[in-house]
């Protein structure tokens, strides 16, 4: 990277303190301090609303600590190599994307990670070290349980409203949006050397991330066993985001020879339309509608909402088409997005039926008059008077 060549940093949330006490305690022995110098410096030039910061140059960067391009080079890849930082350039701009740190449990238990801090600063400092992540379990044992339950407090008339599939709001750690099985994983397995086939193969999180991967990014078989071969460890232990990010570099290179299929702009209501909501991968859609500049930025994003929310694939495409309309081709921080899905939620929008019917068949904040008004259930005005005022908020 030049000196004069151009930079953008961009995240996906803010850190906690506890996360900068890993990067900190944990991290700083093994990058040293000027990769976490580095990161520090590149977290603050975020700005704070949208998690994305100006433009900077290189020799901006090299000034400001103080250091030359060659320390420059070497704190960057060591980021990389951690995990904690992705590298974009497109012509002479860069986009440095900042990963949050393990938690102090993760990084310990990390078969590389750990062993490797251990090494560095010794089995006295590694102890000692751990011991300041480690919490105290209070002991209860000669105390007794006064707390009410429910049925105490409360009179309690059930109700027939809700039904056992439906979707409820809120995340669940390691859950998130269904999709129907993309490969035979039993083949997938005998597909791969016995040197690869350790317990993390078959953690349901594996065979759920590789499921996930094979339908965003459209993957082939083949594919999909090419890049584990590639990722997995000479141990046999496989780093699921370290996957996730070649299948994304993959997509990526190959995108261009995908076949264009596309997508009614102007929804009639028909059921091919839902049927195409329900089977489209998100990232087809990111590629119709997000503008070039943005697309490489959204796969991430893409990834976490269908972790971290646990709705049908068709809500999250009904999403993404409504809100790249609002926004005109370009994704927004996810944040933004799950706010808008809490909103959905909330107001009974919970199958692709619902999104596609009392959404996207609604008016939009720019057809929106007091004609139309009048036709739209009133929590989808008020809706989108609320997404009038989050965008404004966002642009402040």
């Amino acid at each position: 990277m030049k000196n004069k060549q151009t930079f953008t940093v961009i995240t996906q949330s803010a850190l906690s303190s506890d996360e900068w006490k890993v990067l900190g305690l944990l991290y700083q022995p093994v990058m040293g301090y000027l990769a976490f110098s580095m990161y520090h410096t590149f977290y603050h030039l975020l700005n704070q609303k949208n998690y994305q910061s100006q433009t900077f140059t290189k020799e901006f960067i090299l000034e400001l600590l103080n250091i030359k391009s060659d320390q420059f080079k070497e704190a960057l890849e060591k980021l990389e190599a951690l995990n904690l930082l992705n590298s974009f350039n497109h012509e002479d701009h860069f986009v440095f994307q900042l990963k949050t740190p393990l938690s102090p449990r993760g990084f310990i238990q990390d078969t590389v990670l750990g062993q490797f801090l251990k090494a560095e600063i010794g089995q006295k400092m590694y102890l000692a070290l751990t011991e300041l992540f480690k919490v105290e379990k209070f002991d209860l044992t000669n105390y007794v349980e006064t707390t009410k339950t429910f049925d105490d407090i409360f009179n309690f008339v059930p109700s027939n409203h809700y039904s056992d599939t439906d979707v409820y709001l809120g995340k669940k750690n390691n859950l998130g949006a269904q999709i129907k099985k993309q490969i035979d994983f039993d083949q997938f397995i005998e597909r791969l050397p016995d040197r690869c086939k350790k317990p993390i193969l078959f953690w349901w999180k594996t065979e759920e991330t590789i499921q996930k991967l094979v339908f965003i990014y459209q993957l082939t078989m083949d594919e999909i066993v090419d890049l584990y071969l590639k990722t997995v460890m000479p141990s046999g232990e496989i780093d699921l985001s370290n996957l996730s990010f070649k299948a994304q570099n993959l997509y990526q290179n190959k995108k261009q020879s995908l076949p264009v299929v596309s997508m009614q702009k102007e929804l009639s209501g028909s059921e091919e339309q839902i049927k195409q909501l329900k089977e489209f991968s998100p990232m087809r859609i990111v590629e119709m509608y997000v503008k070039d500049d943005y697309q490489m930025m959204s796969s991430d994003t893409i990834m976490q909402l269908l972790e971290r929310n646990q709705v049908e694939v068709g809500v999250i495409n009904a999403l993404l088409l409504h809100i790249l309309k609002f926004k005109e081709g370009q994704l927004p921080h996810i944040n933004y997005l799950e706010k808008v899905l809490e909103t959905w939620i909330k107001n009974g929008v919970r199958t692709t039926e619902d999104a596609y019917h009392k959404v996207l068949s609604q008016a939009t904040p720019e057809q929106k008059t007091k004609t139309q008004s009048k036709k739209n259930p009133e929590w989808v005005d008020n809706y989108l008077d609320e997404l009038k005022a989050l965008e404004e908020s966002y642009n402040k």
